[in-house]
């Protein structure tokens, strides 16, 4: 965003003179990925969050997993923002998500059995959309089609938009639970009974769907010290000063208007959407970070123009997810250095599965595995003005060396030079293993630098680090593109 700077003088009485003498006020940035999600978010969060007195989430739901590797062990979230692990930062999760009650309670449970407290750091806010039994069950019976996670989110975000069917209201929000809560199930109850009085009684998920209702008394217990009801609460703390980072779930591509339809996620996932769905005047924006990997990959179905294997490596994760076969199944069946000679893009694409664990956080479904694709980058880096990105799993372009390709092939944009249109790939020659693993040690040589600037110029933006290993000291910070927000403002609220 460009910065404007406006001048003007007033009388020393005048309500403008009062206000250039309060607390500077804060600002907020926003992170998302730039590809179909698991870019590496969370270890970009955790590097930057010390810069910042608030990390929110402001989309999605149960349906977006991060994982964070701590001195305590580890741990999947979905929900919390990933900035849990930083007992400064303040949490807030927005309007704009979708909250299943009851994996949000264990989340909270599972940090407390860790000996971390959430008590006074978290805030919920009160129009965040429910996930309701029938919600799930919606889902799992006809998600499979696009490939979602059956957690609910889809009907959930529909019910929102539906307020009312058959008579009986679908949107109930967190501050209705817990607020009305003896209504709020009653009227759970009643429509995922009518569901199951339509199916004639034969849902598979009856029993689970009224154990889910049974336990929600004791679920909003748990959740009812850390309900925001104040809407302004966000805006009050940035005008305080507060620095806020925007956490983005799942990633642009898969924005439910802007994403190819019908595969997408059933929420807004560009950065354009935080300050609807995270609670904030947009006048606070300071900067767009995005998050990408060297190693792209998709879940579920849709599109994907890089992919190795094409439509072979979409079927056959396809029949895997439907046939729980995972990591562990894929390591007793294959050799991946074998793999990873094969002339054939599928098996190239299967190796690199395996060796760089490209399976749902979530799920644990096999992941699609495709090149990096500068191309796809330019472009959303454009649509939503991205001023630098991070580059995770830089390091994982070792494997190519290993292959068939002798380089690390890249999707480029086609243009014509001397009548002659170029290759839709391109294997980009100028990096060596040895450049991988010095920039591993935080030494970044002339083939790197290399790299990183010819990144750059596809892309159209400055690439702001590397993430060369899973290690939260694998990541390198490049000197020329400095991110350090806690340079721009004093006040820590």
């Amino acid at each position: 965003m460009t910065s404007v700077t406006c001048s003007a003088s007033f009388p020393a009485s005048s309500p403008a003179a009062d206000l250039a003498s309060s607390p500077a006020e804060g600002f907020a940035d926003v992170l998302v990925g730039l590809q179909y999600g698991d870019e590496g978010k969370a270890k970009i969060i955790d590097a930057l969050a010390a810069g910042y007195d608030v990390i929110a989430r402001f989309n999605g739901g149960a349906n977006a997993g991060h994982t964070i590797d701590t001195p305590l062990g580890r741990i999947a979230l979905k929900q919390l923002p990933s900035g849990v692990f930083h007992p400064h930062a303040t949490l807030y999760i927005g309007s704009g998500c979708a909250l299943n009650p009851w994996k949000l309670a264990d989340e909270i449970e599972q940090l407390r059995a860790m000996g971390i407290s959430l008590d006074g750091r978290l805030h919920i806010s009160a129009r965040a959309a429910l996930v309701q039994p029938h919600h799930i069950a919606l889902d799992r019976r006809g998600g499979g089609t696009i490939g979602t996670t059956g957690n609910g989110i889809g009907p959930c975000y529909a019910d929102r938009a539906l307020r009312v069917r058959n008579d009986a209201r679908v949107n109930w929000m967190l501050g209705d639970l817990l607020g009305r809560e003896a209504d709020t199930v009653a009227s759970m109850r009643e429509v995922f009974t009518r569901m199951i009085n339509a199916e004639g009684g034969t849902s598979p998920w009856i029993a689970e769907m009224s154990d889910l209702l049974l336990s929600l008394p004791k679920v909003a217990d748990t959740l009812r010290a850390y309900l925001e009801p104040d809407r302004g609460w966000l805006a009050d703390r940035v005008k305080q000063g507060a620095r806020v980072l925007f956490e983005g779930a799942q990633s642009v591509l898969l924005d439910v208007v802007d994403g190819s339809q019908p595969y997408v996620t059933s929420s807004h996932t560009v950065p354009a959407y935080a300050y609807v769905g995270g609670d904030l005047s947009p006048k606070y924006h300071r900067r767009t970070i995005g998050v990408a990997k060297a190693v792209m990959s998709r879940v579920g179905r849709g599109p994907f123009p890089s992919e190795l294997g094409g439509e072979r490596s979409a079927q056959y994760c396809d029949d895997a997810s439907l046939s729980h076969v995972g990591m562990t199944e894929e390591q007793a069946r294959f050799s991946p250095d074998q793999l990873l000679r094969s002339d054939d893009p599928f098996d190239v694409g299967t190796a690199l599965r395996m060796l760089t664990g490209e399976y749902g956080t979530g799920t644990g479904r096999p992941r699609r595995i495709g090149m990096l694709d500068l191309a796809q980058l330019r472009e959303v880096v454009k649509a939503h003005a991205v001023d630098c990105v991070y580059l995770n799993k830089v390091d994982c372009l070792a494997h190519y060396f290993h292959s068939t390709y002798q380089g690390v092939p890249m999707r480029v944009h086609r243009e014509v030079m001397s009548g002659d249109v170029m290759p839709d790939v391109l294997i980009y020659p100028g990096l060596t293993e040895r450049s991988l693993a010095l920039g591993g040690e935080g030494t970044l040589d002339a083939a790197m630098h290399g790299f990183v600037d010819f990144v750059e110029r596809q892309i159209g933006a400055p690439l702001a680090g590397l993430g060369l290993g899973p290690e939260r000291a694998s990541l390198v910070s490049l000197a020329a593109h400095p991110l350090a927000p806690a340079a721009a403002a004093s006040n820590h609220v």
